[in-house]
């Protein structure tokens, strides 16, 4: 028997280590509230929230080629854009290297963190295989991904509300 292929999500013909922006979403293992809940359309973050804003934050430090945007971490993923190839002479680094190191130190922090009171304690695996992106094209869609981002919190908390109503 053939191990199983899987398909790539990534962009076909697209280099992840050249010069451009890329909207990424990645998400919990079974879409896991782990990150904190949302109120009155913000997002109070857990402790494992405040870890993964805090990854998020340190990418450019580990990656000297990247830079970060606006992002935002939701109670089950994290939103963000990405710029990569922001640094000449700094060594490329791939959007799946910095993918890859991200959900890696956000899993180290909440493995270390589950031990003490007042983390959640994840089911089986913290975040979900892969993540999505999309590569941003143009000024113009920038400017929508950044609004996007920003209007997750208002959105989950209509979607909640919509919810509890039916």
């Amino acid at each position: 028997m053939q191990p199983r292929r899987r398909n790539s999500l990534r962009y076909p013909g697209y280099d992840y280590a050249h010069p451009g922006g890329v909207f990424i979403t990645i998400c919990t293992h079974g879409r896991q509230h782990l990150f904190g809940a949302v109120e009155h359309g913000s997002v109070v973050v857990s402790r494992a929230g405040l870890l993964a804003a805090d990854c998020w934050r340190a990418i450019p430090c580990r990656f000297s080629g990247v830079m970060i945007d606006v992002f935002v971490v939701m109670p089950d993923h994290v939103h963000g854009i990405l710029f990569t190839g922001t640094n000449p002479g700094a060594e490329s680094a791939t959007v799946g290297d910095v993918v890859r190191w991200f959900k890696a130190s956000v899993h180290a922090g909440c493995r270390d963190g589950v031990r003490r009171p007042g983390w959640p304690p994840y089911d089986l695996h913290l975040w979900q295989r892969n993540y999505h992106d999309r590569i941003v094209r143009s000024g113009a869609e920038l400017v929508v991904i950044r609004t996007y981002i920003e209007a997750d919190p208002a959105r989950w908390q209509a979607r909640m509300e919509s919810e509890q109503q039916s």
